[in-house]
């Protein structure tokens, strides 16, 4: 499953036209468990915590933590183009569901 051509999410919601924003996607992966939010001080005031999200165990399978060039310490999350058609059903299963429960 495990490829090493990665993207950013939007880019691949894009190419596969999923009717996601990105947005929508990192809620839904993070209430499934495949991202988790993480912190880590500001650069310009060390009292200041800067949240960010990193793909858990569950969902390294569908994409890689890739060092981020403007915040050195950070990862953003990036994912395997050859599996992310499976993981565009699960995020619009998920949405369906959830969906489906504020009705």
């Amino acid at each position: 499953m495990k490829g090493s051509d990665v993207e950013s999410m939007t880019k691949l919601l894009k190419e596969h036209d999923v009717p996601l924003s990105a947005v929508r996607a990192n809620k839904l992966l993070l209430s499934l468990g495949f991202l988790e939010e993480a912190e880590r001080p500001s650069a310009n005031n060390p009292e200041v915590k800067k949240k960010y999200k990193v793909l858990t165990g569950k969902g390294l399978d569908y994409g890689a933590n890739e060092e981020n060039d403007q915040s050195p310490g950070q990862t953003s999350p990036y994912y395997y183009k050859d599996s992310f058609e499976e993981l565009a059903k699960i995020l619009i299963i998920a949405r369906d569901e959830q969906d489906s429960e504020k009705k």
